[in-house]
């Protein structure tokens, strides 16, 4: 049975959760511009979390895949039903809880020196440009990380930095996630 928005349904974390979404089909992000572009082997549900298996009030949201998300059973639905229709205040709670839940994208980098993690940041930003701000797509990092002087130790080992993009709210235009965030890290 496939489920759909506004669904009670169970997860692989604990807990009861509503689908708020369905994130759209898109691409997984590759690591090289050499290597084929392949769709998410979705559908990919945006949960939102009511109660732990205590039946305790537990706000969360995450993502999960449809191979991890169940519709309830018959217990769990009388019981929700119930915990439902005596906490009206938890319900108002519940409808007004917005944690939004970003998606990010990590390429690692052997770089020689700790120092090189911020010129590297500041090259692939120098390349990015504004584009960074209107949003980019994996391809488009990919295609600003070659044209730095750091393009050789990207996805090299023993890895010592990361460049990390933030896709907000699971952004997508045509197919493709959309970063508009670089954070560099040092590890």
């Amino acid at each position: 049975m496939s489920v759909k928005k506004n669904d009670w349904v169970r997860s692989y974390s604990a807990g009861v959760w509503r689908v708020s979404a369905e994130v759209p089909a898109h691409f997984e992000p590759r690591a090289s511009l050499h290597e084929p572009k392949e769709l998410y082997d979705g559908p990919l549900f945006i949960l939102k979390r009511i109660v732990n298996n205590k039946w305790k009030k537990a706000f969360a949201v995450e993502t999960a895949h449809a191979a991890f998300v169940k519709p309830l059973n018959k217990a769990d639905t009388k019981k929700l039903e119930t915990f439902l229709s005596q906490n009206a205040d938890v319900v108002v709670e519940f409808e007004a809880y917005d944690h939004p839940l970003d998606s990010i994208l990590n390429i690692g980098f052997a770089l020689k020196r700790k120092s090189d993690r911020a010129k590297l940041q500041n090259a692939v930003a120098q390349e990015l440009g504004k584009e960074l701000e209107e949003g980019v797509t994996c391809d488009q990092i990919l295609r600003a990380i070659a044209k730095t002087p750091y393009a050789e130790f990207c996805g090299e080992a023993p890895q010592s930095a990361t460049l990390q993009f933030v896709n907000c709210g699971h952004e997508i235009r045509r197919r493709e996630l959309i970063y508009r965030k670089m954070v560099g890290l040092d590890f």
